[in-house]
């Protein structure tokens, strides 16, 4: 089966943050990940010799002082297959001793159920088990707060495709706007598409709410629904993104400066109010310097 653009979009986090999979382990697992400082993504091909070529999703290796400490084979998992009992040890020992460290077998499976079919052990004989450590959407980690969310762009999107229909959805994707913003001053095109594919794949009531928040930061996105929604110019848009920020951040907002953020037709005003929003410490000062 060819490679998805759901598939693709996933691998992708982990190819630019390869701190992604000890973050889930930990937070996911409560799994002892040895003190590193570097995480690299390195070659997915596992054989040693050919004529078979043993192929992984993406590999990660943590390096301390040079050293190979913990290695991490992907794998991206989005149906049932009984044949990966025997070719996912393979990829295990292979990077195992080709980096001659522990290693774990991380499944991503983006789906809310069914995890529990990748998750059973493999018995390869008396005392010689691989278990896979499998996370699907339910168990991915909830992020709402901004500060985490720019640290780890990548783990704030995962957690809007598991949490953004549920009671979080505003606190999840208010700071999931923080985290991509912040990392598309450092890389816009993958910004651009960490935002484009939440756009797809969130059901029409959460994305209109990311459209709402991410639509109007560029004026250069790539999606039809983005450049329509930036064509148009809406200020009551930006507006309404503001008061939901405010929301998330708890912070207390009068009906009088409702009205007010309401009110506001210039995008230009409201724009400015969207890069200082995460910023202030209440209401009346984002409006204080208008």
């Amino acid at each position: 089966m060819p490679p998805t653009t759901e598939h693709e979009m996933w691998l992708d986090l982990f190819a630019n943050n390869p701190r992604l999979a000890p973050d889930l382990l930990i937070e996911t697992f409560g799994v002892h990940v040895p003190s590193y400082e570097e995480a690299r993504i390195e070659t997915p091909v596992t054989n040693e010799a050919k004529p078979v070529e043993l192929r992984a999703d993406s590999v990660i290796v943590l390096r301390n002082r040079g050293r190979p400490v913990l290695a991490c084979v992907v794998e991206m998992q989005r149906d049932h297959d009984p044949h990966k009992v025997w070719t996912w040890p393979k990829y295990v020992t292979a990077v195992r001793a080709r980096h001659k460290c522990q290693t774990i077998l991380l499944v991503m499976w983006p789906r809310a159920d069914g995890a529990e079919r990748v998750s059973a052990p493999i018995v390869l004989g008396p005392s010689s088990i691989v278990t896979p450590y499998v996370i699907g959407l339910s168990a991915l980690p909830l992020v709402t707060d901004p500060a985490q969310a720019i640290a780890n762009p990548e783990l704030a999107t995962l957690s809007a495709l598991a949490h953004a229909e549920g009671p979080h959805r505003e606190s999840v994707l208010a700071a999931t706007s923080a985290g991509v913003l912040a990392f598309g001053k450092k890389d816009a095109k993958e910004a651009r598409t960490y935002t484009d594919y939440l756009s797809e794949a969130l059901s029409e009531a959460a994305s209109q709410l990311w459209r709402t928040l991410m639509g109007v930061a560029s004026r250069e996105y790539r999606s039809e629904w983005a450049r329509g929604f930036v064509a148009e110019g809406r200020a009551e848009g930006k507006a309404e993104a503001v008061l939901a920020i405010l929301r998330h951040r708890r912070l207390p907002v009068t009906e009088e400066l409702r009205d007010r953020i309401l009110a506001c037709v210039d995008p230009e005003v409201t724009e400015t109010w969207l890069e200082r929003v995460f910023h202030v410490d209440s209401a009346e000062e984002l409006l204080s310097h208008d």
